[in-house]
């Protein structure tokens, strides 16, 4: 079996509205393996968001533990746990979080810009590298509106990867983008998780989902269901049955 990468035990998480507690999670234990591709599912307030904000490291549980990579994150002051989780982490945001007044390549060479262990050259030679593994090797010096949606998820898929994270936490991804992107988003992922980087993914939408090794689904703040795929989509398979794309789409 895979070491465990990422590991909860009886998180709880609740918060204060008033005079009212408002339980977000209530005692989730759970193991995600080096290698896994994890879809969190569940309806708005099933406590999936705040899980996610907690394994992130952007957030800390009311009580619980959680260990990710064998490291306690619970134990760290502000300071470490940012450096811990610029190391271990890569984040991918539905609004993709680039910088509009910045080109792809600065986008991706932020995370590091603030790393002195790592030179100019370097830092530019690695923005190449994750640009050009996700298709936008031609694109390095366009404006993020010069780039459609989908190109600018790549820029956010590779930003994440320039710090060769142990981990990528992916919120709703392809929550902003069409089913022709959506796929080409997965098949990114899938190529990634193939290469052995574990994947974390939150998303409303079941066919997404399908692309994933492993389904989790949250309701009422609890783990009601963990399952393996039965019948895993391929993303360059479903990418074949679509149309192909218009000369719009292409550009």
């Amino acid at each position: 079996m895979a070491p465990t990468l990422i590991s909860v035990k009886k998180l709880v998480k609740t918060y204060k509205m008033g005079d009212t507690e408002v339980h977000a999670l209530r005692g989730v234990s759970l193991d995600i393996n080096n290698g896994d591709f994890t879809a969190i599912m569940g309806a708005s307030g099933s406590g999936k968001s705040t899980f996610m904000n907690i394994i992130g490291c952007l957030d800390k549980p009311t009580t619980g533990e959680y260990y990710l990579d064998g490291i306690d994150a619970l134990k760290m002051n502000r300071n470490e746990l940012a450096e811990f989780r610029n190391q271990k982490i890569g984040f991918i945001f539905q609004s993709f979080n680039i910088l509009a007044r910045t080109s792809a390549l600065e986008n991706v060479e932020l995370p590091l810009v603030y790393n002195n262990k790592v030179g100019a050259k370097e830092r530019r030679e690695r923005a190449m590298k994750a640009l050009t593994s996700v298709g936008l090797a031609t694109r390095v010096y366009n404006m993020p509106n010069q780039l459609s949606g989908g190109q600018q998820q790549r820029v956010a898929i590779a930003r994440a990867l320039i710090n060769d994270p142990r981990v990528i936490m992916a919120d709703e991804p392809t929550g902003n983008l069409d089913s022709r992107t959506s796929y080409e988003i997965m098949d990114i992922f899938q190529q990634l998780n193939d290469k052995g980087i574990t994947i974390v993914m939150v998303t409303h939408e079941p066919d997404i989902a399908l692309f994933a090794k492993d389904n989790i689904v949250f309701r009422d703040g609890s783990i009601i269901s963990n399952s393996k795929v039965p019948e895993r989509k391929t993303a360059t398979e479903e990418l074949k049955k679509l149309p192909a794309p218009t000369l719009d789409e292409t550009k």
